[in-house]
């Protein structure tokens, strides 16, 4: 019997969370004769897992807190895997210790913002001394990281060419693994159009951020506004949020404030119902590992709109339309388009489905579990 412990210890919310609970679950229904070990952020209950017969381990008094985080992956990691005979660490928070540990070592890369240099640039824009020291410290990490783990898996092959572009070929140590559907499930039919005389509703349901580029999205709202179109804009941005104020204060700029229907972050269960109320999906985002939203829209079959960079092309493929990623005006003739073209319209909501069974959480656990089998071979020196 082997025994595997997951670290998990930063992961608080959005698509990481999601990942920790779709993947755990899967893999656990694959290998039920394993021990499974998952370390929990202490902001999370015990209780997502309890149904999986999962051991929780938490550390309140340190995973809030960087430096104490740290300083116990240097060493309470090392202590917990002695504790549990671990067989196997399967790291899903980017980071690896320093020093070699005494299991096999499989780490998640999830944050592809420290492969590209726009991200950079746009967080260091917007942080004092100390914070830019800080991202620069957690990039010089996760490079080290990748360069100790015995295995690392990455969701698009994408990211994947980012960092072999940044650390050279990691001598077939790294491996594309795509994520299932985020929380959404595969809807039976693709979204219609909507009736007469109500409006568009056009949604980029997602949380801010520096890499986001509301501001294409807002000027073709505004643009498409302003050629007629009744539409309504669906977000869900936190309004307590102080890094949405800017967003907010932006939408104004663009005279879209009233075309706005602001959800605020919602519960995950009620997402496939807010979702099912669109009629069109754009993904403008300049820089993402995967694109949850992207996947949940698709397996819902609404036609989308996503911005030219590469792990958008990749996910969505056929399922997207893609446009230049800072260029309003074609973001809005090509929305224009599928809203005045009945068969434009239902042509895209099929591929969009089509796309979105291509994925599944399944999947993604059974080739993880493959990678695991293969780490935890006698003699294996993947």
């Amino acid at each position: 019997m082997k025994t595997v412990l997951i670290n998990a210890i930063s992961v608080k919310e959005g698509g990481s969370l999601v990942v920790l609970q779709e993947l755990l679950a899967e893999m656990v229904g694959l290998h039920p004769d394993w021990r499974w070990h998952v370390v929990l952020n202490s902001q999370l209950s015990p209780s997502l897992f309890n149904s999986l017969g999962v051991q929780v381990h938490a550390f309140p008094e340190l995973d809030q807190s960087g430096f104490k985080v740290r300083f116990w992956y240097e060493f309470g990691l090392r202590q917990l895997i002695r504790e549990t005979r671990c067989d196997l660490l399967f790291s899903q928070t980017n980071y690896l210790p320093s020093r070699k540990l005494p299991c096999r070592t499989l780490l998640l890369e999830q944050h592809a913002g420290h492969f590209s240099t726009l991200f950079s640039t746009l967080t260091e824009a917007r942080c004092g001394l100390l914070r830019k020291l800080d991202w620069r410290l957690k990039g010089q990490w996760v490079r080290g990281s990748l360069r100790r783990a015995d295995a690392v898996t990455v969701q698009t092959q994408a990211l994947a060419n980012r960092i072999e572009a940044c650390l050279g070929k990691l001598r077939g140590r790294l491996q594309v693994i795509p994520h299932g559907t985020g929380l959404a499930q595969w809807r039976d039919a693709p979204a219609k159009p909507p009736g007469p005389g109500e409006p568009w509703r056009i949604g980029y349901l997602t949380k801010s951020g520096v890499q986001k580029n509301f501001s294409v999205l807002f000027d073709a709202v505004a643009r498409m506004s302003a050629s007629g179109l009744n539409l309504t804009l669906v977000l869900t941005l936190s309004p307590e949020a102080r890094e949405n104020e800017e967003v907010f204060a932006l939408a104004r700029q663009f005279g879209i404030e009233p075309l706005i229907e602001n959800h605020g972050e919602i519960a995950g269960a009620a997402m496939p119902q807010l979702y099912d109320s669109l009629h069109l999906f754009v993904f403008p985002s300049l820089c993402e590992s995967f694109g949850f939203p992207m996947l949940e829209a698709m397996a819902r079959g609404i036609p989308m709109l996503v911005a030219d960079i590469d792990s958008n092309l990749e996910v969505a493929a056929e399922g997207g339309l893609a446009f230049p990623r800072h260029d309003a005006e074609a973001l809005a003739a090509m929305a224009l388009q599928l809203c005045t073209s009945e068969t434009t319209y239902k042509t895209q909501a099929l591929a969009s489905l089509r796309r979105a069974h291509q994925f599944s959480w399944q999947q993604a656990a059974r080739d993880t579990i493959a990678l695991m089998e293969t780490l935890l071979q006698p003699g294996s020196t993947y």
